[in-house]
């Protein structure tokens, strides 16, 4: 099994404390996956991409307001993921921090959760705007975790991360998809607002009992650690870290050129309910597209494990150009469903290879600042491509937007093709050089 850079320069930087961490590695990694497991079939009951929309659809009957919830959830994301690295610097242990992130996504979701049961006790409006508030808070959140918990796991998980992670995918398909299935009954057995009510309890409840599975990580205290900086001496790093580290940014170049790729993906459903699709057939895409993300996920993350992360960044832009080339000529349910198979494993593989790459590329103290500086720098690409492209669609047609995220995906695996894999990178001064576990 091939060594993860970082875990070289962190074995040959200090040596006890990895040692130490990895004592704890089996309790940990089960704890994480109870977690993950878990929240993932938690929150698939409030999902910003279907029951969040319908919610807000039969609340409003505003188009401009369901489509507020997926604005308000990429931005939330992505953007805070920078302060989540600073909050994250200058702590001996990332579990405190953790922990009181998890805490407070838990409380967005309760408050979400308040808010609908107040249908029928106060106007519809101001239940939407403490909806949109409470959405907020939880979409932030979700965004603040994101380098903290990459962080801990970097540290927690110095064998088989690619294992956690492939893992982690398939089960949190499977239970995604599972969950998907409750709600519909749920909601059909449920007349509004009834049966999405329940979702949002069922949400909060399953979400809180997975805090007991972060309170129970094991963590040493990290012995490198420096005083943190101002926010804005955080945000002035980030120049310099792009000039001193050439590879990770031929890296960034490359992912945001495949991240915009994604631009066309909303739009393939769209496409064939307007050509030889029913209405009907979306909720088996929808399906298709989970658990192609499961168990093409589960691969990759093994191929990642035992090849470099870069494999598995140019699987996904292989992956997303088929998926577009396909989008263009599907013409029959069979098609539409290959397509959807495509483009669920190039989603997998940005959610693996995104964190993976960022930490084998980051010196070990500086993990969080360079998981965030991904995200919050792929932000603008991912939350823009799909608005360029329903502009131009209406303009040039769907067929055409395809054939450019095409483009840009086969020009995005180019660059990939020239970023060195962060395993091969010679490690200099006295962090080592990455080798093979027994």
């Amino acid at each position: 099994m091939a060594l993860s850079a970082d875990v070289a320069r962190l074995a040959a930087a200090m040596p006890e404390y990895a040692t130490r961490m990895s004592s704890h590695q089996r309790r940990n990694f089960l704890l994480l996956m109870l977690d993950g497991a878990t929240f993932s079939f938690a929150i698939s009951l409030l999902s910003e991409t279907t029951i969040l929309p319908a919610f807000v659809q039969a609340l409003t009957g505003s188009s401009v307001l369901v489509g507020l919830v997926a604005a308000t959830y990429a931005i939330g994301h992505y953007l805070p993921q920078l302060l989540g690295a600073h909050l994250g610097r200058g702590r001996a242990r990332r579990k405190p921090l953790l922990l009181a992130i998890v805490i407070s996504e838990r409380v967005g979701i309760l408050a979400i959760a308040i808010t609908a049961q107040l249908i029928g006790v106060v106007d519809s409006g101001t239940v939407v705007l403490l909806f949109f508030l409470a959405f907020c808070v939880y979409a932030v959140t979700t965004g603040l975790i994101g380098p903290v918990y990459g962080d801990f796991v970097a540290k927690a998980l110095t064998r088989g991360r690619g294992w956690f992670y492939g893992i982690t995918q398939l089960f949190g398909g499977v239970l995604g998809f599972s969950a998907a299935l409750v709600a519909e009954s749920i909601i059909k057995s449920h007349p509004f607002p009834g049966g999405i009510q329940l979702c949002f309890w069922i949400c909060f409840a399953l979400s809180f009992l997975s805090i007991v599975f972060v309170a129970s990580l094991k963590e040493e205290p990290y012995p490198n650690v420096e005083a943190r900086p101002s926010l804005l001496a955080t945000f002035a790093e980030i120049p310099a870290i792009l000039r001193g580290d050439r590879s990770y940014a031929r890296y960034l170049v490359a992912r945001s050129v495949l991240a915009l790729a994604t631009l066309g993906v909303g739009f393939v459903a769209v496409n064939g309910i307007a050509t030889v699709l029913r209405p009907s057939d979306a909720a088996l895409l929808a399906a298709v597209f989970i658990l192609s993300q499961a168990v093409l996920g589960f691969a990759v993350g093994l191929a990642g494990n035992y090849l470099g992360f870069k494999v598995v960044v140019i699987l996904g832009g292989i992956l997303l150009a088929a998926g577009m080339a396909g989008a263009m000529i599907a013409d029959s349910v069979p098609a539409y469903l290959l397509v959807f198979v495509a483009l669920g494993g190039a989603n997998a593989v940005t959610i693996i290879a995104d964190p993976n790459m960022s930490i084998e590329f980051a010196p070990p103290d500086r993990t969080s600042l360079y998981l965030g500086t991904t995200s919050t720098l792929l932000a603008p690409f991912f939350v823009l491509g799909p608005l360029i492209a329903g502009v131009a669609a209406g303009a040039l047609g769907y067929p055409v937007v395809f054939a450019a995220a095409g483009v840009l995906a086969i020009a995005g695996v180019l660059l990939a093709l020239r970023v060195k894999e962060p395993r091969r990178i010679e490690i200099v001064e006295a962090y080592g050089q990455p080798g093979a576990l027994p």
